[in-house]
């Protein structure tokens, strides 16, 4: 148990260091990727995923398109980003608060057994041992992923919601081992979780490391444009950094017209650097491209 303790551990605290250092808007990237995985209001859930990245990338940048979201999408966005607010400060997770999200927590006949793996105050569990009971006591597979990735943030073990950590298990090995966990059975749910989180932390490392290599073809393509390119140029750090522009922030970032942001938004886009997010005439919303890529 130690062991998988500790592997978990530095996977997490690599994919954190991948994600501090990356050149692109990669806290942005993963928060999204999260909130992807949760349930939606949407009827029988079949919008496609690049459509709702679109749509939750665009309203991360710009509250004005928190409207095109589904309501329990966007239900989840608001009350993730106040709970990490929290956690950043050290404030744990409360069923009061999680209630809000999920209203099962309120007859729920675990609440007090989920309330109790937020404070256990064992200091060998107490970072990744706390999100992997928390995932066991919770009311459903989705509810214990978010917790579980707050609690992470909490505790200090990630800078912001970098990942659910346990979305690559099998849905019924899962409730299997959880049932055996809640009965007092802990090592089969601590183990597969253990390694759920490793593995999740790998891939996601992976994600970042592709998307930063997409970098020299990107500078590439814009300077075949040569002086017509010039601003977009300008453009494309920025763009990488914050993940997705309005064609205001980046007329004030740059010091340049709106009409000239608006065409080096344009020139980036036909480039393949961008991607515009809503498909409107006005109030547009820029998204960099590898963010996008499935």
């Amino acid at each position: 148990m130690i062991r998988s303790l500790e592997g978990a551990a530095d996977e997490i605290a690599r994919l954190d260091v991948e994600a501090a250092g990356a050149p692109f808007g990669a806290d942005l990237f993963l928060r999204i990727e999260a909130i992807l995985r949760l349930p939606t209001s949407d009827g029988d859930g079949n919008e496609p995923t690049g459509d709702r990245r679109r749509r939750l990338l665009a309203a991360e940048v710009d509250p004005y398109h928190e409207a095109a979201l589904d309501l329990q999408t966007r239900a989840w966005m608001t009350h993730l980003r106040e709970e990490v607010r929290r956690a950043r400060g050290g404030a744990l997770p409360t069923l009061e608060r999680w209630r809000d999200i999920v209203p099962s927590l309120t007859t729920y006949p675990h609440g007090e057994a989920l309330e109790a793996t937020w404070r256990d105050d064992d200091r060998d569990r107490r970072i990744l041992g706390g999100a992997v009971a928390a995932a066991a006591w919770a009311p459903d597979a989705a509810t214990g992923e978010a917790i579980a990735a707050v609690l992470l943030v909490a505790r200090g073990r990630t800078a912001d919601l970098r990942l659910l950590p346990f979305d690559t298990l099998p849905v019924s090995a899962r409730e299997g081992a959880c049932a055996a966990y809640r009965a007092g059975d802990r090592t089969e749910w601590e183990m597969m979780a253990l390694q759920g989180v490793a593995d999740a932390a790998r891939r996601w490392r992976s994600r970042l490391t592709a998307i930063a290599a997409a970098a020299p073809a990107e500078h590439d393509r814009l300077a075949a444009l040569g002086r017509a390119g010039h601003t977009a140029r300008r453009a494309l750090p920025l763009l990488r950094r914050q993940g997705a522009l309005t064609m205001p922030i980046l007329a004030e970032d740059l010091g340049i017209s709106r009409p000239a942001a608006t065409e080096a938004l344009e020139r980036m886009a036909a480039a393949g650097c961008a991607v515009e997010l809503t498909g409107r005439a006005r109030d547009r919303v820029w998204g960099y491209a590898p963010l996008l890529a499935t």
